[in-house]
């Protein structure tokens, strides 16, 4: 699970209790983050991130060429192409 579906679950479980035992969760909180200091938890959390970005910088770069090997007139026709079918697909007209 990704840290932003932790926190969304964490947080739908939250609003979904009432009021009073807000209270017992906010004390069960503050005795987890006295158990770990937070600069540890914020040092894991950024090699993480770390770790999330160059995986997708990786990925990203995989791309980076592909259409290097495209003419001129091959790279234009693929962008005309690509544009028509972008209009037709999101055609705001709609024919009833």
């Amino acid at each position: 699970m990704s840290h932003i579906e932790i926190y969304q679950s964490v947080l739908k479980k939250l609003s979904t209790l009432p009021i009073e035992d807000l209270e017992q969760v906010d004390s069960f909180l503050n005795q987890l983050s006295h158990e770990r200091p937070m600069e540890e938890e914020n040092k894991s959390l950024d090699l993480k991130s770390k770790e999330e970005i160059e995986t997708n910088r990786k990925a990203t770069l995989e791309f980076a060429g592909a259409w290097s090997d495209f003419s001129d007139e091959d790279f234009e026709s693929y962008l005309k192409h690509t544009k028509e079918t972008g209009n037709e697909l999101f055609n705001r007209e709609i024919d009833l």
